[in-house]
């Protein structure tokens, strides 16, 4: 398989497109449409689906589009409004239904709109799943495909009773009176997104004082929407304002969390995975499950208090399998989010945030003092542009790395005696390779990159 063969198509984790060009009504009714007809196959007679949205303002037409099709199926759609990506899959759980569907494009800019599809009981879709939707789509009619209408109007929806049920859970499964007791002062971005509301209604159950920025869910994200450190500038400085504790940055969908701390300085995504895994090993017994690109980090805290790590392939849908399996109280993957299966089996930054406040409570520490004493490491990431066989790429590497320990699950990745690793995986959606990997050492991560992608790009 040539990787510049490869189209865009419904992947684990859903499908995202440009809205009018790789994305519009019609695309989103036939993979609804291909979905409901999965959910009504399943056993049972009463189907329901909740359907929820992140603030993008191509939304309502989504919306429009998925509720008619799960209608054709006899599928009754509970209407969620603008609700985290976690809140749905936790609601699929508690309130019994038939799966879910989220209508967003996670941290893509605004242009971009997706869907992604939620099964029993309150978990994404597995890659055999996603085959089984595409094997519907592949034999819709061409009046299948095509949508009454396009006319969506934006319904207002009181979903407050929704939202209480997420922070509900989250406050029964930590300390909550101690972090209470600690009146922790916390600054807050959810970049006009789905957090917006939901957040500081925890942050208050949990007695914090809560000091908001960009809270408007109107569509229009204040800044790059992906929590990355060059795109937090805004929470940085409203930390040191506000002589906040700790501040938090989110997502679109709010199922990935970034935290600042009380000098402005902001964490990696890696950390947010590391400081929930920290505190939950402190009080749960089990193993730890992250994803091959993961950094080592978790596994070096994973060690410090005599548990295993497991690796799965990347996608938070094989994490949480592989969870399953090994019965782990914890998981993820490094892009800024936790998996915490006692309270939601799905990335999840409310279920961070409330674990990440008790870790402070319990070691009675500031979070810059907590972050310091993890694990260290140097971690890089990149992608090179290639049209080769994803076979030959892969070969290649392995020549050029003759000493490392090959780990083939996921693309390919090369563990070295330094404890320093490099990862390569082909992109499904466009001729890229992805690169990724870390050592304690800056130029040691430096050097290694650069002889893959000397290797790569060798004829």
């Amino acid at each position: 398989m040539e990787i510049r063969k490869i189209l865009p198509k419904l992947a684990v984790t859903g499908y995202r497109g440009i809205w009018g060009e790789s994305l519009d009504e019609r695309i989103a009714f036939e993979y609804a449409e291909a979905y409901a007809k999965m959910v009504a196959s399943f056993p049972g007679a009463t189907k329901r689906v909740i359907v929820g949205r992140d603030a993008r303002s191509t939304g309502p037409q989504i919306f429009a589009s998925v509720k008619e099709a799960l209608e054709k199926e006899n599928i009754e759609v509970v209407n969620a409004g603008i609700i985290p990506t976690p809140s749905i899959l936790l609601l699929v759980k508690k309130l019994d239904l038939s799966g879910g569907v989220m209508i967003t494009a996670s941290h893509n800019p605004e242009e971009y709109n997706g869907i992604k599809f939620i099964v029993a009981p309150g978990r994404l879709t597995n890659e055999g799943e996603v085959a089984t939707i595409e094997k519907f789509r592949a034999g819709l009619s061409e009046e299948e495909k095509i949508p009454s209408s396009t006319h969506a109007t934006l319904e207002k929806v009181d979903n407050r009773e929704f939202r209480k049920i997420h922070v509900d859970k989250i406050l029964k499964h930590v300390d909550t009176n101690l972090i209470r007791s600690k009146k922790f002062k916390v600054t807050l971005d959810p970049v006009n997104g789905a957090g917006s509301i939901i957040t500081p209604e925890l942050l208050k159950e949990l007695g914090c004082e809560v000091n908001i920025i960009n809270a408007e869910q109107n569509g229009t994200f204040a800044h790059p929407p992906e929590p990355m450190p060059q795109h937090l500038s805004q929470i940085s400085q409203a930390v040191v304002e506000n002589k906040s504790d700790i501040g938090f940055a989110q997502d679109p969908d709010a199922d990935r969390l970034v935290v600042v701390d009380e000098h402005g300085v902001i964490a990696s995504e890696e950390h947010t995975l590391v400081l929930v895994i920290k505190n939950v090993l402190a009080k749960d017994s089990g193993d730890v499950v992250i994803n091959l690109a993961t950094s080592s980090m978790s596994e070096d805290v994973a060690r410090e208090f005599g548990r295993k790590t497991f690796r799965s392939k990347v996608g938070e849908a094989n994490v949480v399998a592989k969870m399953f399996e090994t019965g782990a109280p914890i998981g993820g993957e490094g892009g800024g989010a936790a998996i915490y299966p006692k309270i939601n089996t799905a990335r999840d930054s409310l279920v961070c945030i409330g674990l990440i406040l008790e870790l402070m409570a319990k070691e009675n520490k500031k979070i810059s003092e907590i972050v310091a004493s993890l694990p260290k490491y140097f971690m890089k990431k990149d992608k090179i542009p290639v049209t080769e066989n994803v076979n030959i790429i892969y070969n290649k590497l392995k020549i050029g790395f003759p000493d490392a320990k090959v780990n083939e699950l996921d693309g390919v990745r090369f563990d070295f005696p330094d404890s320093s690793w490099l990862g390569v995986r082909a992109s499904i959606t466009e001729p890229i390779v992805r690169i990724f990997g870390e050592a304690k050492d800056e130029k040691r991560i430096e050097a290694l990159f650069a002889e893959a992608e000397l290797t790569l790009k060798a004829k």
